[in-house]
């Protein structure tokens, strides 16, 4: 059996499937919404993939992806702003 290894990306993953979920439960998200977080969820398992790929050593899967985090939450925060 594969271990499992958990990164940033599969982290952030599960925190916006929970979020999606919870939305549809309580009725704030309609099917446009779904499917646009559906694409980025899309795009994060890609994304873990090609770091995974890229990258064999664990330590630098989490540098490179907690970097990719970071840098994702900062251009939305700014373009929120803007």
């Amino acid at each position: 059996m594969k271990k499992v290894r958990i990164t940033p990306l599969n982290i952030a993953s599960a925190l916006l499937l929970t979020w999606l979920l919870w939305q549809i439960i309580d009725d704030k998200i309609g099917i446009s919404g779904i499917g646009w977080f559906l694409l980025f969820l899309l795009i994060l398992v890609a994304a873990d993939q090609f770091f995974r790929l890229m990258l064999r050593n664990l330590k630098r899967v989490w540098i490179a992806e907690g970097i990719f985090v970071v840098l994702v939450a900062v251009v939305i925060w700014i373009l929120k702003i803007w």
